[in-house]
């Protein structure tokens, strides 16, 4: 018998969103986003620290974020668990006014009043206080959460998000991908046992991430999934903004950018006409008394502005989110029209234009019935009451995660790069398999570095394991030829082979989870132990050798069919045949050189098998 709702410890559930984050919680089986003392459900994700030492986060924080911006630190979700050498994090340093700086092991700190503290600690502050706001509205201490993130989240960042919430108190009991709790909330795929895709659109304040969700069988997969952790709400703000000093300067000849106290009042204003244009056609901008020159009345700045401007201003954003979608569909293989639901999620998508284009994008109206703010939180919630139930299944219930590879993981090849053998969103347990060469004449020895990241450099991925083979036969550089092999079991355990083609040698190495999580970075030098994929010339020779294969198989195929008849094992391998030759046409097109070894090899199977059937000489 399970425990009652009162035995029951309440677990939260909480998303950290770039500019804002929430907290909610299941009641009497109800989901509800938890407000605070003032009835606000979101937090701003900015922590500060005042001029009398006291760190202070959320609306408080904001408030000063544009006239102390140096001692207010926000979008902090860009940075946590990254290195400073990162690429996000080199773009950050020209975004923020606060200094950000490297720690003894590349780690990022944020400098704030002279005081330089890890991210992970500013991070808990804003998790503490989501729990403090739990606390005091369900009267109890609350020990216990699930936490939400993008899919393309690192193991390190995972980690560092868990670390966040130790400090802050709390038990991480599960991560949920973000676009997951936005299916868990509207309660996709529960009680039917039919397959469904999901395309989840999410556009925050600060970032945008799409993701396609396949449903099958109770068990939620990434199908394709984009992102653009610099692409938000933000960005439609700064618009207005830009629009409204421009033309104040071109009225006045005053920049106002210049004055802190009246950009703060500034945008606070361009934020405010922004949500009222969600549901009005124009609002007048009013700022009072926003400016003195000193040597007359002070200025006041009003100006109306339009749901059709506003959307004059913005509409390349908008269009750049339909090219992320766009882009990760295309790679998926998957058309927009085989979407079965899309969910909005983020503050901005209560745009009505926004709105407009992902109907026209998906050819369908988009679910609606949750605040966009608020739908990640729900999910998790739910999904946090689903973890706490020990008896027979209740409505809380959700459908599982399918385990999906959060980060591509590949090889170092020279010169510094890394070729991804695992691509993300790949569902364990699978394989892969790819040839390389050496890249030094004489060459005995190679050293495998196993990185896990997206980035086709080195520098920017981490380092989660190495593998030395040696004993290679001495010979000119690209004459000897090692296959490598990628297995990534159902448990996450990576195991990776490595076979000397020409003495049949071979080496393994294994990668608990355990590893794959605790990565570290380093630079992107192999020495003189690096491999390189096989010479373009090798792969112009596959190509060639795939198409003449092609013909060959072409060839066959009219006698084949005669030879097999009307049988219905004759036709499958014909079909067969056929699906092989397309498959190789897509691969020469693509010119992956993955995915021509592997059309080769199915090629010559085919012509094989087609030989054998019509009795033809090799």
């Amino acid at each position: 018998m399970g425990l009652s709702a009162t035995e029951r410890e309440r677990v939260i559930g909480i998303d950290l969103g770039t500019t804002n984050a929430c907290v909610a919680v299941v009641e009497s089986g109800v989901p509800m986003v938890i407000p605070n003392s003032q009835g606000q459900t979101l937090l701003p994700a900015v922590v500060a620290i005042a001029e009398q030492g006291k760190r202070i986060v959320g609306h408080m924080a904001r408030r000063q974020s544009v006239l102390l911006s140096e001692h207010t630190a926000s979008s902090l979700k860009r940075l946590i668990g990254r290195k400073f050498g990162s690429q996000a994090v080199r773009q950050m340093l020209d975004m923020v006014g606060y200094k950000i700086t490297a720690g003894q092991a590349d780690e990022v700190y944020v400098s704030l009043r002279g005081e330089s503290v890890p991210v992970t600690e500013l991070y808990s502050a804003l998790v503490g206080e989501l729990k403090r706001t739990a606390e005091q509205y369900l009267h109890e201490t609350v020990t216990k959460a699930v936490f939400t993130v993008p899919v393309n989240f690192t193991d390190a960042q995972r980690h560092a998000l868990k670390e966040a919430g130790q400090r802050a108190g709390l038990e991480v009991l599960r991560i949920v991908h973000e676009a997951t709790a936005a299916g868990i909330a509207y309660g996709i795929g529960q009680g039917e046992t039919k397959a469904q895709r999901v395309a989840v659109y999410s556009l925050g304040g600060g970032s945008f991430e799409y993701t396609v969700l396949g449903l099958r069988g109770g068990v939620y997969e990434i199908q394709a999934n984009a992102s653009d952790i610099f692409l938000g709400g933000d960005d439609f703000d700064r618009r207005i903004l830009d629009w409204l000093i421009f033309n104040f300067a071109k009225d006045h000849k005053i920049d106002l950018r210049q004055d802190r106290t009246a950009l703060q009042r500034l945008r606070d204003a361009v934020e405010k006409a922004k949500c009222e244009l969600s549901s009005l056609e124009e609002v007048s901008i009013d700022v009072p008394f926003i400016i003195s020159t000193g040597t007359s009345e002070p200025l006041h700045l009003v100006r109306t502005l339009s749901r059709v401007k506003l959307e004059e201003l913005t509409e390349d954003l908008i269009e750049r989110t339909l090219h992320i979608c766009r882009s990760a569909l295309a790679e998926a293989g998957i058309d927009p029209h085989e979407i079965d639901t899309v969910i909005l999620v983020g503050g901005m998508t209560r745009m009505p234009r926004v709105q407009a284009a992902v109907q026209d994008f998906f050819g369908r109206a988009p679910s609606f019935g949750l605040p966009p703010e608020e739908v990640i939180a729900i999910g998790a919630a739910l999904q946090a009451a689903a973890l706490v139930q020990v008896a027979t299944p209740t409505p809380t219930e959700q459908p599982p995660q399918k385990t999906v590879v959060a980060r591509s993981i590949g090889i170092l090849c020279a010169p510094g790069q890394c070729f991804r053998l695992i691509e993300s969103g790949a569902n364990p347990p699978c394989e892969r398999r790819y040839v390389f060469s050496t890249t030094r004449d004489h060459q005995t020895l190679v050293k495998f570095l196993v990185f896990e990241g997206n980035s086709d450099t080195a520098e920017e991925n981490k380092l989660i394991g190495e593998l030395l083979f040696d004993g290679l036969r001495a010979a000119p550089r690209g004459e000897v030829e090692v296959e490598v092999r990628f297995l990534l079991d159902a448990g996450g355990l990576l195991t990776l082979s490595a076979i000397d083609l020409d003495s049949k040698q071979e080496r393994n190495l294994q990668l608990p989870t355990s590893a794959i999580a605790s990565g570290v970075t380093v630079g992107s030098g192999a020495g003189g132990y690096g491999l390189e994929l096989r010479h373009e010339d090798e792969l112009v020779r596959t190509q060639q050798n795939i198409e003449r294969l092609v013909a060959q198989i072409q060839g066959l195929l009219p006698r084949a069919e005669i030879a097999v008849g009307a049988s219905d094992m004759g036709l499958d391998a014909v079909r067969r045949a056929r699906a092989a030759i397309e498959r190789a046409k897509i691969a020469i097109i693509r010119g992956e050189p993955g995915a021509l070894l592997d059309a080769q090899t199915l090629l010559q199977r085919t012509a094989t098998m087609l030989r054998g059937v019509t009795g033809s000489p090799r």
